[in-house]
């Protein structure tokens, strides 16, 4: 049994520290300010605006108790204190003078300065919607993808409550069973070197005009070293088999080409597969034995495109995130001094790092559109450079690199790489536009687009002029409208670009018509923009090429399922008329699906909410 007075007479060395209430027992933290309660986010409370107000030009403003500090314990308000202090100890502190610098044009400062700044050269708004993209949980998968919509109000007690298809509990188990030819002991005919260089330019025809990060003359040359005296655990030979199972799978565009009720699904075929997981699991053994490098981030990138191929979107996402934390590490060695080097890296070297960049950060952003993913951070670089800078030289074709290298060094621009060039901008300028469209009217959710329908009629109608301006501008090599042909495959992209830009920004006033009060006052406006919206969906969806398969596939598939619900949503609302051929668009949706789904579990289980949908209306 305890005695009282020895607790109380401090004779005992080993007894605790008695605990001071006014040190211990704190209360609850300062409330964060307005815009960053609406976001649901936290907030650092630095005033008079904070950290998130102050990045991105939003008006900072506190409740009236959050500035009254007198329920505060001494302990809280002397941590106040200091960080007030901190905070103004940074605010007065110089910046690096004359700068040097980089290969990527990044200002030599410490690390932390590049991990989580942007540099000072660049304006404060350009890359905001990469912030708040980068910062903002489940953005904008949680507001933007085929789940987002089918967790509509109108769909509540129809539709099981779905977080992700993707990430459904038992698909781990189904995408194995279906992928079992990844590791089957019959991978067709193996991994032939007399392929090296008819896949590769399969490869060069059909891939690399969507990403054209690589150096074609130096790709050709490790092809023939590899063809002529075998592979080798290296670099360039992992290189070459990622290519070569990419060249395996990939198809040259065919337009109209439509599946039929009693076609078998070929999608693809399981020896075109197998023959490409051969060169696939090949190169994953090189490429592990890789060490950090520009030609790593390279491999890894184009694993990522072959797993999109495969429609397996996680472990592409695997690829992409080593890709883009590989090259942030790139870019901060880049940047600083402690790894300065006496060689400068060529302008062609310049150009390839450009187009790596753009490519991963793109690659990110449209996965994070559909998986609610935690971004890598590349975007907070601030890349120097708005778009990447054009070879002095295109290339010849790929079909006759191999054989006329020697002619081809006075040869004019080909036409096809001068097409592919031109739709690498237009998509990376397209990313840009749509990051500014996923912040002007998704940040604040479904609840922004009831509460604050003016302003996003306002926000509307800057983004519409955005999307004509950019297509208008689109050069007529890749623009159906100006002639760029109907069997043109990036002019078919950029046009189903720009209808599913116009669906989003059109998106909110269905979502408005369907859920708010016919007696609403906005609703005589809404309702033209409603209708707009699913016209736009049947347009496009009448489009889709369900057979053709490539890096964006996966995408067609889940958007397809998006169009069909925002049209089977309006259906079941009846405050909407309904455009001709809708009943087609969903019909067309299912199809497509269904081409796809014995590759993506995650669409297959897309494709039964939908069905039963269909059936309940």
């Amino acid at each position: 049994m305890s005695n009282p007075s020895f607790l109380e007479d401090g004779s005992n060395p080993n007894r605790k520290r008695p605990r001071i209430s006014g040190m211990y027992q704190r209360k609850r933290a300062v409330a964060a300010c307005q815009p960053c309660r609406v976001r649901k986010t936290k907030c650092d409370n630095i005033k008079p605006a904070c950290g998130f107000c102050a990045r991105n030009g939003a008006q900072c403003t506190y409740a009236d108790t959050a500035s009254d500090h007198s329920s505060f314990d001494p302990a809280s308000l002397a941590i106040l204190e200091r960080l007030g202090h901190v905070v103004s100890l940074l605010e007065t502190r110089q910046p690096p003078s004359s700068p040097q610098d980089s290969s990527l044009g990044m200002q030599k400062q410490p690390s932390q300065a590049i991990l989580n700044a942007a540099p000072p050269n660049r304006p404060a708004d350009q890359n905001s919607e990469d912030d708040l993209l980068e910062e903002t949980p489940n953005f904008p998968a949680a507001i933007y993808n085929c789940e987002s919509v089918l967790r509509w109000p109108i769909f509540q007690g129809i539709v099981p409550d779905i977080e992700s298809f993707v990430t459904w509990p038992d698909n781990t188990q189904t995408a194995s069973s279906m992928s079992s030819w990844r590791d089957s002991g019959t991978l067709s005919r193996g991994v032939q070197e007399e392929d090296f260089i008819p896949l590769s330019r399969r490869f060069l025809a059909y891939v690399h005009t969507k990403n054209p990060i690589l150096d074609v003359a130096e790709l050709s040359r490790y092809v023939r070293d590899a063809a002529e005296h075998g592979l080798r655990w290296d670099g360039p030979s992992c290189l070459v088999l990622i290519t070569c199972a990419l060249g395996s799978i990939s198809m040259p565009f065919q337009e109209n080409i439509q599946a039929t009720d009693s076609q078998p699904n070929p999608a693809p075929a399981s020896n075109t597969m197998g023959r490409s997981a051969a060169y696939y699991l090949a190169a994953k053994k090189r490429l592990g034995l890789m060490e950090p490098s520009s030609l790593q981030i390279q491999c890894l990138f184009l694993c990522g495109v072959l797993e999109m191929y495969y429609m397996d979107a996680l472990r592409a996402w695997h690829f992409f995130n080593q890709a883009c934390v590989q090259f942030r590490n790139l870019l901060w060695r880049h940047g600083n001094p402690q790894f300065g080097s006496d060689k400068q890296p060529t302008n062609e070297t310049r150009r390839l790092e450009q187009r790596l960049y753009w490519s991963c950060m793109k690659s990110e952003c449209e996965l994070r559109c559909e998986i609610a993913l935690p971004a890598s951070g590349i975007s907070r670089f601030g890349f120097p450079n708005v778009f990447p800078s054009p070879p002095n030289e295109l290339s010849p074709s790929a079909a006759s690199s191999h054989e006329h290298s020697s002619s081809a060094a006075g040869s004019s621009p080909n036409p096809e790489e001068e097409r592919s060039w031109f739709y690498y901008l237009a998509e990376i300028s397209f990313r840009r536009m749509m990051n500014r469209a996923f912040t002007a009217l998704g940040i604040s959710g479904e609840a922004g687009w009831i509460r604050d329908f003016q302003e996003n009629l306002n926000k509307y109608t800057a983004l519409k002029d955005q999307i004509d301006a950019w297509y208008s501008h689109i050069p007529a090599q890749i623009n159906i409208s100006q002639g760029g042909g109907v069997s043109n495959e990036l002019a078919h992209f950029v046009r189903a670009r720009a209808f599913g830009y116009q669906e989003w920004i059109h998106r909110p006033f269905l979502y408005y018509v369907i859920h708010q009060e016919m007696e609403d006052p906005y609703i005589s406006q809404a309702v033209p923009l409603a209708e707009k919206c699913l016209d736009l969906c049947v347009q496009h969806q009448l489009i889709v090429h369900l057979s053709h398969h490539h890096h964006g596939t996966w995408y067609v598939a889940r958007s397809s399922i998006t169009r069909a619900a925002l049209l089977i949503a309006a259906a079941r609302s009846k405050r909407i008329q309904l455009p001709d051929r809708w009943r087609d668009a969903i019909d067309s949706a299912l199809q497509t699906i269904q081409y796809w789904e014995d590759k993506a579990p995650d669409l297959r289980r897309g494709g039964e909410v939908l069905r039963n949908l269909m059936q309940i209306y």
